[in-house]
């Protein structure tokens, strides 16, 4: 058995929450009190707080279907970490969504976290420990983003769920490549029948991309770490019924190296 991709969600740029309403503390300083393990909505400028990475988890499992809850193993992978430090959001993850999951966070590995954590779903699912199976991709802009020009200023997170029933978005294989191999490595998964999709992160080398049998998607810049994958949450219907192979390429540009994830979308 091999993985199945089944459901996609994305969630980018999300409105600052809604004020929660809370008891004044007793010496009137209402901006003092928080309930026991929350967070504060906003700074004490009286600025939104943070989005953070256990809200893009709550805004992300909102819109999955019920039938995908409950699996047996909960990934979470970010590239940044958020600006309030180390929290056990993987097992917050893990709650929303079962709670009877192995589950643990991937991180350190920048844009290949996500890749990382895919071969570790697919080693699972091959020792028979699970058969379905949660990935959450986060990134928190930093604090001081809107000043920066990097082209990647927002708060974003992807959530995607696998299975190993059958049918298309059957994970393939997940490989890293030097800039000198990339394009032989594309080459290679060029299909006999119908056409090759390659979505491309922002770092990544447009001239790759073979010449013949292949089509070219450019991801959005606007989340670091999560383009590629937002791009499969927000066309995966219209690419498994139009392309036999669909990968994700996402390029490091501090080491010039390239992490594949390659899906067998519609049948060859």
């Amino acid at each position: 058995m091999t993985l199945r991709l089944r459901t996609a969600v994305s969630v980018l740029k999300p409105p600052a929450p809604a004020p929660a309403s809370r008891p004044a503390a007793s010496d009137g300083g209402e901006d003092a009190v928080v309930a026991v393990g929350e967070t504060p909505d906003h700074e004490p400028d009286g600025q939104p707080a943070p989005t953070g990475h256990t809200r893009l988890v709550d805004l992300l499992v909102d819109q999955v279907p019920e039938t995908a809850m409950r699996p047996d193993l909960v990934l979470l992978t970010y590239a940044r970490p958020e600006a309030s430090g180390f929290k056990t959001v993987a097992s917050y993850l893990n709650l929303r969504t079962g709670g009877d999951a192995h589950s643990f966070a991937l991180c350190g590995q920048d844009l290949g976290a996500p890749f990382s954590a895919m071969r570790v779903a697919g080693a699972y699912e091959r020792t028979g420990q699970n058969s379905k199976s949660l990935l959450a991709i986060l990134d928190c802009a930093p604090a001081d983003a809107a000043e920066q020009l990097d082209g990647s200023p927002a708060d974003s997170g992807v959530l995607l769920t696998f299975d190993t029933s059958p049918g298309p978005g059957t994970v393939d294989t997940v490989v890293s490549a030097g800039s000198v191999e990339l394009a032989a490595r594309l080459t290679e998964l060029v299909p006999d029948s119908g056409r090759l999709l390659v979505v491309l992160g922002p770092g990544g080398d447009p001239g790759a991309v073979p010449a013949q049998g292949a089509d070219l998607h450019r991801a959005s810049s606007e989340g670091y770490g999560t383009g590629v994958w937002s791009a499969l949450a927000q066309h995966w219907t219209q690419w498994e019924s139009a392309y036999p192979v669909v990968v994700l390429c996402d390029t490091e540009l501090s080491s010039d190296t390239s992490h594949l994830l390659v899906l067998r979308a519609a049948a060859e």
